[in-house]
């Protein structure tokens, strides 16, 4: 209920009022996670909707349909951007916690899987909104933010032991380790394999 109300009931409410004080171009910031998780070894674009059982993602999702229709009935222009996992100062939610996990020396050196994970500094996620408010060709559209690499769950491991001034580990956990701890539940196997899975846009 409580994603509902931030997500769909407070967004649509906001345009509602954005058209009757004469806003002209309304970008809405969702989230990759409205088009669904992209099938494993794929980099998934703007064309791929794909239904998720992720309530955020389909709060989001129902967002941007309702968004939108709006634009259509009122003459608004609705744009949407989707972020890739955003990085940068002060970076929350589980970057924090990694970067957190790092500095203090509990956090694993990670195995090199190859898995593929779509980025964006906050700083060029800024522009990407700056440039989709200002083009009128975005009315209707919906654009994936990312910086244009992909990289795996070691590369932004290693990139954060140097940006804490540590030395990067010439060894890590093996991946077997993960797989077999995996299996002890659902839980842990969701949260491996956001650590190590494909998130790639």
């Amino acid at each position: 209920d409580l994603y509902y109300k931030v997500n769909v009931s407070a967004t649509v409410q906001l345009a509602n009022l954005a058209v009757k004080s004469g806003v002209k171009r309304f970008v809405f910031v969702s989230s990759v996670k409205a088009g669904g998780n992209p099938p494993p070894g794929t980099c998934a674009n703007e064309t791929d909707q794909r239904n998720t059982e992720d309530v955020y993602g389909k709060t989001k999702r129902e967002a941007e349909l309702k968004l939108l229709e709006i634009g259509k009935e009122s003459g608004m222009y609705v744009s949407i951007v989707r972020p890739s996992l955003v990085y940068g100062p002060n970076v929350k939610g589980n970057l924090q916690l990694m970067l957190l996990g790092i500095k203090k020396g509990w956090f694993p050196p990670l195995p090199e899987t190859g898995n593929r994970r779509s980025m964006i500094h906050v700083d060029d996620l800024v522009r990407a909104i700056l440039l989709v408010a200002e083009d009128k060709r975005a009315n209707g559209e919906i654009f994936i933010a990312t910086d244009g690499t992909p990289y795996s769950s070691r590369d932004i491991y290693n990139a954060m032991c140097n940006v804490l001034g540590k030395s990067i580990p010439k060894w890590s956990v093996p991946k077997n380790l993960f797989d077999m701890a995996s299996l002890i539940n659902p839980r842990i196997k969701y949260e491996l394999n956001k650590l190590l899975g494909d998130e790639c846009y």
